[in-house]
């Protein structure tokens, strides 16, 4: 337990000089609090030559995606807090605990579905020259920055 800890790094919030110790510029400018936040924004406008009604667009997107899904992400870090539960404790019903992954792994599908339309609508914002200029896959994860539910960080079995 110790090790996998100590493995997820200062940079996710853990240990001491992480990113609650550095201030709220430090916070925005990693991506911790969703997608585009504070001068996130402004380094994307900056690198794509974003005009301010290009940057005006992609934060209503921003604001009206996070509206949108907050009750779907706090239903999923719930189920997935249950399901923990019910895989720590040694009496509980395995099909309960199927039921809850499912329902995991159906809110996790709502989820990515949303990201997926959010996504699309941004491309939608910009010139085909200014997505050429995003390297492949870096652009859509830059905006959302690091993943902030629990079971999503790096641990035993994934890269």
């Amino acid at each position: 337990m110790a090790t996998s800890a100590l493995g997820q790094g200062a940079w996710e919030g853990k240990g001491p000089g992480g990113p609650w110790e550095k201030g709220q510029e430090f916070r925005e400018r990693r991506g911790m609090m969703g997608p585009m936040p504070g001068s996130m924004m402004g380094d994307w406008a900056q690198r794509l030559n974003l005009t301010e009604e290009q940057t005006a667009r992609l934060h209503k997107l921003r604001e009206s995606y996070l509206k949108d899904t907050l009750v779907l992400r706090n239903e999923l870090v719930i189920k997935r807090f249950d399901l923990r539960n019910f895989l720590a404790n040694p009496q509980a019903d395995p099909n309960q605990v199927l039921a809850t992954q499912r329902e995991v792994s159906g809110l996790e599908s709502q989820l990515q579905e949303r990201s997926l339309l959010y996504q699309l609508e941004m491309r939608q914002v910009l010139t085909p020259e200014q997505i050429n200029l995003l390297a492949p896959g870096l652009f859509f994860r830059g905006f959302h920055g690091p993943r902030m539910m629990p079971g999503q960080g790096r641990g035993i079995g994934r890269e």
